[in-house]
């Protein structure tokens, strides 16, 4: 077993606002691929979600499998659900790339986390953590665009009409 850092990580508390993003029925949409194929698939999405995520302003924490954590500025409210929404449209043509049915599963939360660099040598990394993370991973999953409470409130208000409520926690899913 290794020696535990004495040193602290330099973590920093700042409202931001997250992005979790997977693809829903990742498993059954893909159990016929062989692992070159998939691999491939997965490479397409990280493509798309990271160059996406970049484009709105945005940076991505990490991905992991068919996952893609992102951050965005306390302000970029619309530009983070706007990412979201763009991947979501870019995955039928992904879906025909690899035959298979791919449908994002996505949930925006606003709240305050605490990032910065965490582990030393080869394991250290930027990354996010608190509560807020978790929450934004909690609000729901399988296919579809969830909102929080925090992200609702900050859109402008043209652009609050297609979300409806769902409780509790209070989320927003975009209406048919």
């Amino acid at each position: 077993m290794g020696v535990l850092s004495t040193a602290p990580p330099t973590l920093v508390e700042r409202p931001r606002v997250i992005v979790v993003m997977d693809l829903a029925g990742f498993t059954r949409a893909v159990s016929a691929l062989g692992a070159t194929e998939l691999a491939e698939l997965v490479h397409d999405f990280y493509d798309v979600a990271g160059t996406t995520v970049e484009a709105h302003g945005g940076a991505v924490v990490k991905f992991v499998g068919d996952g893609c954590l992102a951050l965005f500025g306390d302000e970029d409210v619309p530009s983070a659900v706007a990412c979201v929404e763009v991947v979501a449209a870019a995955l039928p043509a992904l879906s025909t790339a690899h035959g298979v049915e791919l449908e994002l599963g996505a949930n925006v939360h606003r709240s305050v986390v605490v990032e910065g660099e965490l582990g030393t040598g080869a394991s250290r990394a930027h990354d996010v953590i608190g509560p807020a993370v978790i929450h934004a991973y909690r609000m729901g999953s399988g296919a579809g665009v969830r909102i929080s409470e925090p992200v609702y409130r900050r859109l402008p208000n043209d652009q609050r009409g297609p979300w409806k409520k769902r409780q509790p926690p209070a989320t927003y899913t975009r209406r048919p």
